[in-house]
């Protein structure tokens, strides 16, 4: 489903189903197939061609099969084309199928599908104790990915869904799969120790407390900043003040709008929209980050931060080479300061088209709407605001240019690293459709540690990204505990776990991966999961 399409022909010599009768019917079904599949890739605009050797898939649907008395080889239909990624978006109808998101019939319900069943969420508004925000995510698209990572007792969503109406005609093969958390061992298997081990007295929201001192402490300190900006405007104040909105950034709203700074629905909100007075967009952030990055770590074509950097920035080999990549790693440096900026058109942007690239606004609603303007009117009226107590003009744009300077660099280099090391861009980790594969290695696999304690504090936790991306709705101050359960876990499953002792030493690893990447020869997708979800593919791969 990603924003690439692409198409494999493949030539299935046999397949025999034999159903045998003793104490039970058993099912043996063997496939081979053969010849290299010729595939055509479109990206972004740019159209290459590669051969892979593309196997051939067994579907629950084409092993049907009626017991009968006397054995019999049962006869598959050959599939004439593999199409491994074969709609432009999550949010976005399949080909060929009712269009939910148009149909006058649904258009006004606030239907979700959770695991192939859709719902009507109308009737849970009152009671969803993370608060209307978060759960307008979950408006007009599979929402299974984001119910089963926010919540650390699965059995209470669970049953909070049978409560709920059912929409029985519902097109739901019209929309687009999302991943499914709990069918991870590994995850279940962290998750399971969490709970027991770190918030043994469950329902009593442990998990989203104790980050009251640092929120303190970070409001604290940026209403100093302000004060200094204030009273001596001028490129210093401007940095300071820069550090300050990137701490912001980094800490209470990042944690604030996932949720997880407090058990209290309004105090998480107004958190979340400090990102709006650092210039951002609280509204286009959880979109962005949560419905498309979260859910789609390191997806060449599902998670916007990886393809919104093109064509500037290469940080996947999948994506098609410019002749300047080559002096990437040169020129990020340049490229980053100004990331806010990029922010600021795409947040406009995204208000008129109710799109912020990696998710459509289905669940907004007319006030987190307005969020958006009000933000960006209190956000220039803080940096422009000594104009009216008497600063020069060239005293506060030398302010304001080295705020959004120093802010975006910040920013942007913490956030780029735990997901731009070699470790954790290998294309098959991400390869096949995002429902195939198991959701919790891929959150191991495409994310990388550094630090501890003291990264964690001023970072809000974004050091420990594997971590924040196994339980999102967590506070931060509970990673450096988690993250013992999550290495010994990972350990025994056999999986990857990177981790770096210093920023520095993350931070070298990422130049090299950025330089690498302006000279890497292009490749094609990658058609089957590597980390492959048992529940959902119980047959594996041909």
């Amino acid at each position: 489903r990603p924003l690439v399409s692409v198409k494999h022909r493949v030539t299935t010599r046999t397949m025999a189903a034999t159903i045998v009768s003793s104490a039970g019917l058993r099912l043996h079904a063997r496939a081979k197939s053969s010849g290299a599949a010729s595939s055509r890739v479109v990206a972004r605009g740019v159209t290459l061609r590669t051969r892979h050797v593309a196997p051939a898939r067994l579907s629950r649907a084409s092993l049907v099969t009626r017991a009968v008395a006397t054995p019999a080889p049962v006869t598959v239909p050959e599939p004439e084309q593999r199409v491994a990624i074969s709609a432009p978006r999550p949010d976005v109808a399949m080909p060929n199928m009712q269009d939910p998101w148009n149909d006058p019939k649904w258009k006004d319900t606030k239907w979700t599908v959770y695991r192939d069943v859709a719902y009507d969420l109308q009737p849970f508004y009152d009671k969803h104790p993370g608060g209307e925000w978060l759960l307008n995510l979950a408006i007009g698209r599979d929402c299974t990915a984001l119910i089963e990572s926010y919540h650390l007792r699965p059995e209470v969503s669970t049953a909070r869904f049978s409560k709920l109406p059912v929409l029985e005609d519902f097109p739901v093969t019209a929309v687009p799969r999302a991943p499914r958390p709990n069918d991870s061992p590994l995850y279940n298997s962290i998750r399971d120790r969490v709970r027991k081990e770190l918030f043994p007295r469950e329902g009593k929201m442990e998990h989203r407390m104790g980050g009251d001192g640092a929120a303190a402490t970070i409001i604290g300190t940026a209403v100093a900043c302000y004060a200094i900006y204030a009273n001596f405007t001028g490129p210093i104040a401007g940095a300071m003040l820069g550090l300050a909105g990137a701490w912001i950034g980094l800490t209470i709203q990042h944690c604030g709008n996932h949720g997880a700074m407090s058990p209290k629905t309004w105090v998480n909100n107004a958190l979340g929209m400090t990102d709006d007075l650092i210039g951002g967009s609280s509204l286009m952030w959880r979109y962005h980050h949560q419905v498309s990055h979260h859910i789609h770590c390191n997806d060449n074509a599902l998670d916007q931060d990886v393809y919104t950097a093109m064509p500037l920035l290469r940080f996947d080999a999948r994506q098609p080479k410019k002749w300047f990549h080559r002096f990437q790693h040169i020129y990020l440096f340049a490229a980053f300061p100004l990331m806010q900026l990029a922010f600021q058109v795409g947040d406009i942007k995204g208000l008129f088209t109710r799109d912020c690239e990696g998710a459509k606004l289905h669940g907004a609603t007319a006030l987190e709407l307005a969020t958006v303007v009000i933000g960006k009117i209190a956000h220039f009226g803080l940096l422009l605001g000594p104009l009216a107590w008497g600063a020069s003009g060239t005293a506060v744009a030398a302010g304001v240019a080295s705020f959004i300077a120093v802010q975006g660099m910040v920013l942007a280099c913490t956030f780029a690293v735990s997901h731009n090391v070699a470790e954790t861009k290998l294309p098959e980790d991400t390869g096949g459709e995002a429902w195939e594969r198991d959701w919790g290695i891929q959150q191991l696999v495409t994310s990388a540690d550094w630090g501890d304690k003291v990264g964690n504090f001023f970072t809000g936790g974004l050091n420990l990204q594997v971590e924040h991306h196994l339980f999102p709705a967590i506070c931060f101050v509970h990673y450096p505990a988690i993250r013992k359960i999550v290495a010994e876990e990972a350990e025994k499953f056999g999986v990857p776990y990177a981790n770096y002792r210093t920023l520095p030493g993350i931070f070298a690893e990422f130049l090299k991966f950025v330089k690498d990447m302006g000279t890497a020869d292009q490749i094609g997708d990658v058609v089957e999961a590597k980390h492959k979800n048992k529940s959902m593919c119980p047959l594996g791969f041909a």
